[in-house]
């Protein structure tokens, strides 16, 4: 069975580029180098250019999260499946995904909340 909702073409009217950058293996927790015996970082994924719908929370949205959300925060709309704790690059700004709402079954997209990444924060 189909989609119930075909919103295909309008997530293609709307998607901008962004950049997805899966979270560390957790198995990797870095090594010393044989040879020099200097710490090694695991190796960061290369990020994924796609596409993707970036928008707002509407204010009533934000009033209704008790504070859990800010202005600063965004939604994510995109047929692709990410995992929690990705990071989005989408138009200089870095978040982090924290919550997916599968619309997948029925409508063919998913929504990810998105938090905003400190600048200070790597």
């Amino acid at each position: 069975m189909g989609n119930m909702f075909d919103f295909s073409d309008l997530i293609e009217e709307y998607s901008l580029p962004i950049q997805i950058i899966l979270p560390a293996d957790p198995t990797d927790k870095g090594h010393y180098d044989e040879d020099t015996g200097e710490w090694v970082q695991p190796n960061p994924s290369e990020p994924i250019d796609t596409k993707g719908v970036v928008i707002p929370f509407s204010s009533n949205e934000l009033y209704q999260s008790g504070g859990r959300l800010s202005s600063a925060d965004r939604q994510l709309i995109t047929t692709m499946d990410i995992p929690i704790k990705s990071i989005v690059v989408s138009d200089g700004h870095k978040y982090s995904v924290e919550r997916e709402l599968p619309y997948k079954a029925y409508a063919g997209f998913n929504l990810y909340e998105l938090k905003w990444v400190s600048a200070f924060e790597q």
